[in-house]
């Protein structure tokens, strides 16, 4: 029995060991090369996923930033001025994108100038660290208020502005270098200029266009086209891409105008990429232009306030405009266009702004101009649709 035994051990080893040896030649033939070959498509992927990566920067920008009388005596505290709490409700769209643009409506001439509101307006320093600790590093400052303090005014804000890293202030100059000079903001390997025209200056205290021919670098002016064409060329060498701040058009004038048309025009024949427009206080389309050599220019033609005591009904709906600049095979084009509407919240002792989906209800009830327009919400989300077409998302 023994013997026997030890024979049929044998025999079952020797067939386990071939079937070991079968099963080793199957995997080796068939499983193996799948494998392989899944594993070479997952890396081909890979492979493919990275050469096609490309570099994205994000952009917000919002309208007037307007320090009326009821504005700057809001964030008076302690014999200085704290207007942080004006934006807390928008600050984190803000903050959550690589560049952020604001139109600072009104000269920050500081307390040496006196701090004044409407007509000739001078805004307190203290709101520059302010809108960058928002978030904002591209602001304007060329409008029609710039020289609201004449050139004591432009020289306060330039040296006001300088103080801070990381960020462009483009719009007033305070010597012709400083004007000569290309502002230039760099995201995720993307270079950016920033250029700033007004079309009018207010003369509420002196003749500024006088005071233009003795100080000619302190605000650019949409008129003088050759300067325009001239410091499109010299962004072209230093940037990738070209973005332009043009405060024109008609105040509470949703209409776009025949001069807003042909600047707009004019920028996409120079090759700009990005037009932002401000000035109306309302908001006007959002479109693209072609220009002559075949690019395409989007123009944003009118962002409206973003913060104010403005007394109309028209001036408390405001835009967000947010985009991403796509760099891909060595070419920039624009991409995720939305369009975000606001709100301007003065009342009950405050001036906020609001993104107008996130409004709420209580507050409209104490707002100074909207009290008793129960049905405004709706009526705004009607208008934005009306006013920004089908062709741009909006965000509810």
């Amino acid at each position: 029995m023994k013997k026997i035994n030890k024979k049929r051990v044998a025999f079952a080893s020797l067939v386990i060991i071939c079937l070991i040896i079968i099963i080793a030649l199957i995997i080796n033939l068939t499983i193996l090369p799948l494998f392989n070959n899944l594993n070479g498509v997952t890396k081909n992927k890979q492979a493919k996923a990275k050469k096609e990566s490309y570099d994205t920067v994000s952009l917000v920008a919002v309208g007037d930033n307007i320090i009326h009388e009821r504005v700057f005596q809001y964030a008076s505290t302690n014999g200085t001025y704290d207007f942080t709490p004006c934006y807390k409700h928008i600050k984190k769209y803000i903050q959550d994108a690589d560049l952020a643009f604001i139109n600072q409506e009104t000269i920050l001439g500081g307390d040496t100038l006196k701090i004044t509101g409407y007509p000739a307006f001078n805004s307190p320093s203290e709101l520059a660290k302010n809108l960058i600790d928002t978030g904002f590093n591209m602001i304007n400052g060329a409008t029609n208020h710039s020289f609201d303090r004449d050139f004591e005014g432009v020289k306060a804000a330039s040296q006001t502005w300088r103080q801070y890293q990381d960020i462009i202030y483009t719009g007033t100059y305070d010597s012709q270098s400083d004007r000569d000079t290309i502002r230039i903001i760099e995201k995720n390997g993307i270079k950016f200029a920033l250029l700033s025209y007004t079309q009018s200056l207010n003369e509420y205290n002196t003749n500024p266009y006088k005071l233009l021919k003795q100080t000619a670098y302190a605000v650019p002016l949409l008129e003088d086209t050759a300067a325009i064409k001239a410091d499109v060329q010299k962004a072209k060498e230093q940037a990738d891409v070209i973005i332009v701040s043009a405060h024109w058009g008609d105040e509470n004038e949703a209409e776009v105008t025949a001069k807003q048309q042909e600047y707009a025009q004019l920028f996409a024949d120079l090759g700009v990429d990005l037009v932002i427009g401000t000035h109306p206080h309302i908001i006007q389309p959002v479109t693209w232009v072609n220009g002559q050599s075949g690019n395409k220019t989007l123009i944003a033609y009118s962002l409206g306030n973003f913060l104010s005591t403005m007394e109309t009904q028209d001036t408390q709906l405001e835009g967000m405009l947010s985009l991403n600049f796509i760099k891909k095979d060595a070419k920039i084009f624009i991409d995720d266009i939305t369009w975000t509407p606001l709100i301007n919240h003065f009342g009950d002792n405050t001036v906020e702004v609001y993104p107008l989906a996130k409004y709420p209800d209580d507050k409209l009830a104490k707002h100074f101009v909207l009290h008793d327009k129960p049905n405004i919400i709706q009526q705004y989300k009607a208008k934005t649709r009306d006013v920004i077409g089908d062709k741009i998302t909006i965000k509810d």
